[in-house]
């Protein structure tokens, strides 16, 4: 499902005189199917605004611009927003947080028969299994449990599983390792990826980590005060100091000390993920070598 924004504005309290804010501002922007996109901008610049214009969380408004979702126009008002949803799945930061049934199979299976049509309750039952073992829980030790009773892993484990049990072909995470220790980082993002590898087409995550966006998206959008300034792939974005700076976001890791060691006079050009920047750090040093032969 490719997403296509034209010239994409939303305007918070349009008509009250005053306090109206200009969320978003004339976006346009094609996120194809297969990326793994990034969003980053400083808080406010409408990146969050953004994102929930793609399930129809926010609608878009008469003569706002146009969205389109694979086959679903959201500018129609005909448009159908439950099938969307179905297809267009939405994590909210700290989606544990989310969770409100008595158990933990009632919290799952929700959004399947919300979405679902005429399913058996056979279906349901191995829908929820299956993405209860997606996200690497035994369904047979938590199907019953109160969702409330689990740690915290297991409490945003479950949250994704109610978002990925009607198999969305995109996902939206803001800020999806939002309070997590660096283990339950990794193993998150590994989650992602094998989601990515199945059924879900496009990953799009909202996210203030500079290393989490360059190490896994393909492709970065930088928003500020409402616009898309810049968009590209990692290194497109993270080479252009200046404009990283003006926007008061950070570099990654990665890509900082590729600055450090090019005004030391090493060239370690890379794309600035981990690999690409040891590999380049490994290459630069065993030419040096050569040269002092």
């Amino acid at each position: 499902m490719q997403i296509v924004a034209q010239n994409l504005t939303y305007i918070y309290s349009e008509k009250s005189k005053g306090l109206a804010v200009r969320a978003i501002d004339g976006v346009t922007v094609t996120i194809n199917e297969g990326d793994f996109f990034g969003i980053i901008g400083h808080t406010g610049s409408g990146k969050s605004t953004f994102v929930q214009h793609l399930n129809g969380l926010i609608k878009v408004g008469k003569d706002k611009g146009g969205l389109t979702v694979g086959e679903y126009d959201l500018s129609d008002k005909k448009c159908d927003f439950k099938g969307l949803r179905a297809k267009v799945g939405m994590v909210f930061q700290y989606p544990e947080h989310q969770l409100f049934a008595e158990t933990v199979f009632d919290d799952v299976a929700f959004g399947l028969k919300n979405y679902g049509k005429d399913l058996s309750e056979e279906q349901i039952s191995s829908a929820v299994r299956s993405a209860l073992e997606i996200v690497g829980l035994d369904y047979d030790s938590v199907k019953e449990k109160s969702p409330f009773e689990l740690s915290g892993g297991q409490k945003r484990r479950v949250a994704i599983a109610g978002v990925i049990v009607t198999k969305p072909e995109v996902l939206v995470l803001d800020e999806p390792v939002a309070g997590l220790d660096p283990r339950g980082k990794t193993e998150f993002i590994d989650l992602l990826h094998r989601l990515h590898k199945t059924f879900v087409k496009t990953i799009i995550i909202v996210s203030h980590d500079m290393n989490l966006v360059c190490e896994n998206c393909n492709r970065i959008g930088v928003f500020s005060e409402g616009k898309l300034v810049k968009e590209g792939s990692p290194k497109e974005i993270f080479s252009s100091l200046d404009q990283i700076k003006e926007l008061k976001l950070s570099l990654p890791v990665t890509a900082f000390l590729t600055e450090v060691l090019k005004e030391k006079g090493v060239n370690a050009d890379n794309d600035f993920t981990e690999d690409g920047f040891v590999d380049a750090v490994v290459s630069a040093y065993m030419e040096r070598k050569r040269g002092d032969k």
